[in-house]
């Protein structure tokens, strides 16, 4: 047995190796995922991180009698039949995000310029929101804070709305500042893509320094005009939108495509695909991916049975597939980390400022539970607690699914329940094409050692 990854040090320490059990039935942990290639069979064990290489002669052993194997219990591959997984990955978790250290500057800032917008998507999670934009004032203030808080670190900030070049003053105001002070930052953005012309992609790239765009589009160019409803009257807004993504790759400006898809536009999508592929084919700055956009917001896209989630899905995969293909989905890498955060909002090294200077911890709560503001000190260490609780598990099926030990969320996150019965097999089958390529990988630095 071949290591190719070793296991995640704080995890592998806290389990010490597995002693065999007399007389016990042995069989895979849930955790465990195989995948077949020329050289034998790989085996990446989801919860410790480790992935090992089984030669063809092992590869015959494992399939009549793993146990034979003796690392495959030391290292945890095989467990007794009665052994509660879930219950261990949970447990070894809690004892490395215990053991994390305490984060003391703030690096990561989610600067939300105005909660106003130039599009009217049907679907948005801010309509009925209180529409405002941040003043000159408020962004002086927000400039100062990064300078006091972020330590002398680098800072990460995300440029977000509304639609956040609505308010492009304030985002100058905040770079300049940042530069006259030394402070080392780059910037990411989400936006709509209507604003960014030519002039503002280069103030993006020499202020800003803008490194990524995540764009939302919803299908082909009738389709679109149509869900974005911008207020601008006798304009192409597709149209637009695609010239400016041209200008953005033109500055060596990463662009992600994000394509919302429903039973109603998943045909379109699939042509929207096709014509991001003829119009910007082989730009290795440009990618897509596709988010489900039913349940969440199921009272307005209507609700979706499990026959037409199936169908949708079935449909999801081939156009990723398509993408992949042309080099426009790029699968996430597998990180061999343990996962003890879930995102920004439990995060003590990131927050989000809002128009009006009041900080948040996630985007998705702009009118309420406010833990501080940029004008106070410290933070309510009561809402603190409240955006940090987590949960686990709520399905039933959850306790056969291989990504478990990185699943959780947070019982403050609105969509924390994106999860179908389909999708553990989908992530298994993601997880084993990874797997692949890591090995590939594997091998390639070994040649060039």
């Amino acid at each position: 047995m071949k290591t190719i990854f070793e296991p995640a040090k704080p995890y592998f320490k806290l389990l010490g190796e597995q002693k065999v059990q007399a007389g016990a039935k042995y069989r895979l942990m849930t955790f465990v995922v195989q995948a077949a290639i020329d050289d034998g069979l790989l085996l990446l064990h989801n919860m410790t991180k480790e992935m090992v290489l089984l030669s063809q002669e092992e590869q015959a052993v494992f399939e009549q009698r793993p146990t034979d194997l003796p690392e495959l219990i030391s290292h945890w591959f095989l467990v007794p039949e009665e052994h509660d997984d879930c219950q261990l990955s949970l447990q070894l978790r809690n004892v490395a995000r215990l053991m994390e250290p305490k984060q003391t500057n703030i690096t990561g800032y989610t600067v939300m310029t105005t909660s106003d917008c130039n599009a009217r998507c049907f679907y948005c999670y801010e309509l009925g929101q209180t529409r405002r934009p941040m003043t000159e004032q408020t962004a002086q203030q927000v400039a100062e804070y990064i300078i006091k808080h972020s330590g002398g670190e680098e800072v990460s900030i995300g440029w977000f709305g509304g639609e956040p070049l609505f308010n492009k003053p304030v985002i100058n105001h905040i770079a300049n500042r940042l530069k006259e002070a030394g402070v080392k930052y780059s910037s990411t953005m989400t936006s709509n893509g209507f604003l960014l012309d030519a002039e503002t992609v280069k103030e993006a790239h020499d202020l800003w320094n803008l490194k990524k765009v995540q764009i939302t589009i919803d299908g082909t160019e009738q389709t679109y005009n149509r869900v974005k409803a911008f207020i601008y009257k006798g304009v192409n807004a597709y149209e637009t939108v695609m010239q400016n993504i041209g200008h953005l790759l033109a500055a060596d400006i990463a662009v992600t495509i994000r394509m919302n898809i429903d039973m109603h536009n998943a045909d379109d999508l699939e042509r929207l695909a096709e014509e991001l592929h003829e119009r910007f084919k082989d730009d290795k700055h440009l990618s897509a991916y596709l988010h489900l956009l039913f349940e969440d917001n199921a009272k307005r896209v209507g609700a979706c049975n499990d026959d037409k989630r199936r169908l949708l899905m079935e449909k999801m995969r081939l156009i990723e597939d398509k993408l992949e293909g042309w080099g426009l989905f790029r699968r996430h890498t597998y990180e061999p980390m343990i996962k003890t955060g879930y995102c920004m909002a439990d995060n003590d090294g990131s927050v989000v400022i809002q128009p009006d200077g009041y900080i948040t911890k996630c985007e998705h709560y702009t009118d309420s539970h406010h833990v501080g503001h940029i004008n106070q000190d410290g933070f309510d260490a009561e809402k603190i607690a409240y955006f940090k609780e987590k949960g686990t598990m709520v399905k039933e099926f959850c306790r056969k699914c291989v990504k478990y030990p990185d699943c959780m969320f947070l019982l403050s996150c609105p969509n924390f329940e994106e999860c179908y019965p389909e999708m553990p097999q989908l992530y298994e089958n993601q997880l084993r094409e990874e797997m692949k390529l890591m090995y590939k990988a594997h091998l390639e630095k070994g040649i060039e050692a």
